[in-house]
């Protein structure tokens, strides 16, 4: 797949998250910067934080293939971060390709029908 095509993919859902976010009442920052966000939390990568009142969900998206090519590794480091501020939840959303991944059996002539 092509990474321009998990852009897309990662976008669309970001604004269909942040929409489904600002109908419940939140007030949402798409791609918040280091200003808008605790010191500690800085230097994460969140995609979007919705707040509402003294809630605040900071949310990532992904999709499938993105996930397994960066690990984990920064998703647990923004999460104990995010679980040291009261009132903070951190969402990972999890978007599909369009494309499934093609299967390709093949068969070894030499093994007996």
């Amino acid at each position: 797949m092509q990474p321009g095509v998990n852009a897309n993919l990662v976008q669309g859902r970001l604004t269909r998250l942040a929409k489904e976010y600002r109908q419940d009442g939140y007030e949402v920052i798409q791609h918040p910067s280091p200003e808008d966000l605790p010191e500690d939390l800085g230097s994460c990568s969140f995609d979007l934080i919705a707040r509402r009142n003294d809630e605040v969900i900071a949310a990532v998206v992904r999709t499938r293939q993105t996930l397994a090519l960066k690990g984990s590794h920064d998703l647990c480091r923004m999460s104990e971060l995010v679980e040291r501020h009261p009132n903070w939840d951190l969402e990972l959303v999890i978007t599909n390709s369009l494309q499934q991944p093609s299967l390709t059996t093949s068969v070894d002539e030499s093994l007996p029908a």
